[in-house]
């Protein structure tokens, strides 16, 4: 299997994951902010952006990492 697909046990274990591998693309986040529009974020820390809407937010996730169709 690989390592792309991984299910975690825990949050926690997820959360270590991401520490151990610091400074690489292993998490991305998608969060709401109160005015309606999402700040992105990758755990590689050079990536942070603010998106209009949750669909980009995604999308410009995947374009960070490569994984866009």
């Amino acid at each position: 299997m690989s390592d792309d697909n991984v299910l975690y046990d825990s949050p926690t274990e997820f959360l270590h994951e991401v520490a151990e591998k610091s400074g690489h693309c292993v998490a991305q986040s998608v969060i709401p902010l109160e005015d309606g529009s999402y700040v992105c974020a990758c755990s590689c820390e050079r990536w942070e952006v603010v998106a209009p809407s949750r669909q980009e937010g995604l999308r410009l996730a995947r374009a960070h990492t490569g994984s866009a169709p």
